[in-house]
């Protein structure tokens, strides 16, 4: 049976594994046959969007890692909008001279993700 799965994480790229397992199971979810319908960075985690994030060298780059596997598998990487500019994250849209977003991620506001929960077959999985 196919699972469908809507992701949410908190946790900043560098100061847990949350990320990085959920990009791990969301890889091994569709790989077994699973669908995940979107990816949704909420606290901290919205810094995985940041331009201006550099790993070191011998550091997973979660930003691009995520960038890749929502190419790869058609799934949407949303950002709360309220959560990345209350931590410096901002976006053309939000009408200042910088924009330090990944154009691969989506700021949205937190209905994009509760709205999809109201689906009673989707799994809200949170990392």
């Amino acid at each position: 049976m196919s699972e469908r799965f809507a992701i949410f994480i908190t946790k900043a790229p560098y100061d847990s594994r949350n990320p990085e397992t959920a990009l791990q199971f969301c890889i091994a979810a569709v790989e077994n046959g699973h669908t995940v319908e979107q990816v949704f960075f909420y606290s901290a985690a919205i810094h995985t969007a940041s331009k201006l994030l550099l790993p070191n060298s011998d550091e997973l780059n979660q930003r691009e890692a995520w960038k890749h596997f929502s190419t790869q598998y058609k799934v949407p990487l949303y950002v709360c909008s309220t959560a990345a500019t209350r931590r410096g994250l901002v976006s053309d849209d939000d009408m200042l001279d910088v924009n330090n977003y990944d154009p691969m991620f989506s700021a949205v506001g937190m209905i994009e993700y509760f709205a999809a929960l109201r689906d009673p077959k989707l799994i809200g999985v949170q990392f």
